[in-house]
């Protein structure tokens, strides 16, 4: 596709990329302000117990132990987002090991540690429910004690009539999968200062994925109004979903500012965070699916239990996906979906990249190549078919507006079958095979009529220097980069005179936050739109300088130029120079708010409510060791529909990221517990993928245009993990014709797969 944009679709070098390879990027852990205190959190060793008494006297007589909390030195405010079931620090039980029941504040880290042990907590054990069916019984231990049967959230969709039209399939399928919790594992831990200012307003520097939700939610618990809290973002390395939302000792260092009249910093050890780092959902899916011999797929039904830990954050929102998104990656005829969160005395579960879809997609993908294989039908040609299409109205009321599916299968397929090693090595011991997933995924995320949109301001100073504001945060994935490529564009700028402002909520313009894979499609247009309205502003000006018609009137290079005769120009300096530093007075700034046109759902969840859709597939070849079970993956070839490349250096390293991500989350990571203990508490005994394992990664990018999105782009944040745990699972049974369906794929799993078929045969 010809490209004749400067900055849209190149491979353009991070902005902050020489900040952060120089080691000059100022990340939390690099900040100090004067007299600055150290804090530590005592936190529960048992999943489940009532807390008798807490004696702070020795952490307190404690040299360099400024402050100590528990419950009651806390405001007594419920918080959280859908569902307000925590509370700062334990008030009367911990319901999971990590739980959060004392903080220190101290001149030290050392101090602050020693001043932790110190604190001496009578615990009563309590019963442990740590499997969400069990704790789904009558009878079973309450992990709180209002919640019946500790469901937390549940939800019950239905489109067309299933049972009717499972009745007149040919073929009718029913299985189960499930997946695993796993780490976010981001580079920088998560951790925050607190100051509290002269005037009596609170600052808070912290690397949250959505500072203004975060500021909401800090004033929830401490029961102040959110304008009393000013939030600062510091570089962020990294989030993966676990950084969207605060964590409890956001509001604990704040009150521990306040009482000990001092800066209070707090930074998560790498052991803390395995500990409390909200990982992904674990659930457990029951899938019927049901489809004609011409491989039609016409119904499918799922009963989901999934596993949301101690306390509620973004998990109802990920189960609603969980129930929903795969329906819309198929032409199904009806869908039907019984889904239920529900509370354990394990750690707390929320978002993690894919956000419920990876999990929904692991499920479908595996079974519906199962499915083909068992009545002899090809599983990509039964993708093909079935494929949503652009200009389709899915089941659940989607607008599909740019689709790239069916090139995307058609490519992952070609081209993961070229130059594929032998089928078989080492005399039969080494089996190779190859497998095909598809998936989709949103770009926004519109909850019934609520705010879906994100706001920019860009301003040109006198010396022609361009700066841009928003709201959305920089997670390290290049959304500044792809910011100040908008805006270069459209101002017809060099992107080296544009600034792009670290996120401050006093100052940001307001943004909903890096998740759902809207940060491009729905920030990006807002700085799409606010560059237009100041370029407006620009060439109204520069036509009375120049006394030339405004539509004959660009802006090239940072020249506004008079495109019948080239030689009569003003520089952008010279010509902001003359409108802000005269009589002039005119302001070359605009504020946008962009709200993207989409419906929203109703109360029944049926809308379109996001901006864009996106869909992608992925082919992988892996080889299996059958006296191991050791499988490897060796080449993945990932084909996205990412409507209109903006920076393709940051389209290719999400895609690499995404499928290393995606391979550690199948075949590496895993949370392990112990009634309730966690055995996988630090990186020592929690395994991660390393770069020995890394496969040679093909990206494929198809563009289709999104009407929406700022010059056609759509999300890729999220997509290029989802289908990589399906395709691995598709390859492995390809190779060896076992069937994984449940996650992680470990060594001894494949092993007594294979060793239990050949019994059979």
């Amino acid at each position: 596709m010809k490209n004749d944009c400067s900055y849209i679709g190149c491979k353009q070098e991070f902005i902050d990329a020489k900040e952060k390879v120089t080691g000059k990027a100022k990340y939390l852990d690099d900040m100090t302000l004067p007299g600055m205190l150290y804090a530590k959190i005592l936190r529960s060793p048992h999943p489940h117990a009532r807390i008798l008494s807490i004696d702070v006297s020795a952490a307190e007589a404690l040299p360099g132990v400024k402050a100590v909390l528990t419950a009651k030195d806390c405001p007594n405010n419920r918080f959280g987002l859908e569902i307000t079931d925590v509370t700062m620090l334990a008030t009367d039980k911990v319901r999971y090991v990590g739980d959060e029941v004392a903080a220190v504040a101290a001149d030290t880290e050392e101090i602050a540690e020693e001043a932790i042990k110190l604190i001496k907590v009578e615990y009563e054990l309590l019963p442990v429910v740590d499997d969400p069916e069990k704790a789904m019984q009558p009878g079973a231990p309450l992990v709180h004690e209002n919640v019946k049967n500790n469901i937390a959230k549940e939800y019950h969709l239905s489109r067309g009539n299933v049972e009717e039209d499972f009745a007149k399939c040919d073929y009718v399928f029913e299985d189960e999968f499930s997946t695993h919790r796993a780490s976010g594992c981001y580079m920088e831990p998560f951790g925050a200062i607190a100051k509290w200012e002269e005037n009596g307003r609170l600052t808070i520097w912290t690397g949250l994925q959505s500072v203004f939700q975060g500021r909401n939610e800090i004033a929830k618990a401490l029961g102040i109004d959110p304008t009393m809290i000013t939030v600062k973002s510091p570089f962020v390395g990294g989030g993966f979903g676990a950084k969207i939302w605060i964590r409890n000792f956001h509001p604990i260092v704040a009150v521990l500012a306040k009482k000990a009249n001092a800066p209070v910093k707090y930074v998560l050890t790498r052991e803390e965070e395995m500990l409390t780092t909200r990982p992904r959902v674990a659930p457990r899916i029951k899938l019927k699916l049901g489809m004609m011999k011409d491989g039609t797929l016409v119904a499918k039904q799922a009963t989901v239990i999934a596993d949301n830990g101690a306390y509620s954050w973004a998990a109802p929102k990920i189960l609603l996906n969980l129930s929903m998104r795969t329906d819309c990656l198929y032409r199904f005829k009806s869908t039907k979906t019984d889904s239920y969160l529900v509370y354990t005395n394990l750690i707390p579960t929320s978002g993690f990249r894919g956000y419920g879809n990876s999990q929904m997609h692991f499920a479908l993908e595996s079974f519906i190549d199962t499915c083909c294989r068992k009545v002899g039908l090809d599983p990509v040609e039964v993708k093909l078919k079935n494929a949503v299409q652009q200009g389709d109205l899915t089941l659940h009321g989607w607008k599909i507006k740019s689709c790239g599916l069916k090139e995307c299968i058609d490519k992952a397929h070609k081209y993961i079958q070229e130059n594929r090693l032998p089928k078989e090595d080492q005399n039969g011991r080494i089996k190779r095979g190859i497998g095909v997933a598809c998936m989709t995924h949103v770009s926004g995320n519109r909850g019934g009529d609520k705010f879906d949109g994100s706001s920019a301001m860009i301003r040109i100073h006198e010396d022609g220097k361009v700066f841009v504001f928003s709201g959305e945060a920089d997670l390290g994935q290049g959304s500044r980069t792809v910011f100040a490529q908008i805006a270069a564009e459209v101002l017809g700028v060099n992107i080296s005179d544009i600034t792009v402002m670290p996120l401050d909520t006093d100052v940001s313009p307001f943004g909903l936050g890096t998740y759902s894979s809207r940060v491009t499609t729905v920030g990006g247009k807002a700085v799409y739109l606010a560059a237009q309205k100041v370029r407006k502003q620009v060439i109204e000006f520069a036509s009375k300088k120049l006394d030339k018609p405004e539509d004959k009137l660009i802006i090239k290079n940072g020249n506004i130029v008079f495109t019948e005769d080239e030689t009569i120009s003003i520089t952008l300096k010279e010509l902001c120079n003359l409108g802000i530093r005269t009589r002039e007075a005119i302001p070359f700034t605009a504020y946008i708010t962009y709200d993207p046109p989409t419906e929203g759902t109703d109360a029944n969840f049926y809308g379109d409510y996001s901006s864009a859709y996106t869909y992608g597939a992925h082919g992988v070849e892996v080889e299996v060791d059958t006296v191991t079970g050791q499988v490897k993956v060796l080449r993945v070839v990932a084909a996205h529909d990412v409507g209109k490349v903006i920076n393709k250096n940051g389209v290719e390293g999400q895609i690499n990221g995404g499928v290393a991500q995606g391979i550690g989350w199948t075949l590496y990571e895993n949370m392990v517990f112990d009634n309730g203990k966690p055995l996988t508490n630090g990186l020592k005994n929690y395994i991660l993928m390393t770069i020995k394992d890394m496969p040679k990664i093909e990206s494929v990018i198809v563009e289709t245009n999104d009407p929406i999105g700022p010059f056609g782009a759509k999300g890729i944040g999220e997509p290029t993990l989802i289908p990589t745990g399906p395709a691995i699972a598709n390859a492995i049974e390809d190779a060896v014709g076992v069937r994984i369906k449940d996650l992680p794929i470990m060594p001894e799993n494949v092993f007594w797969a294979i060793n239990e078929k050949g019994d059979k045969q």
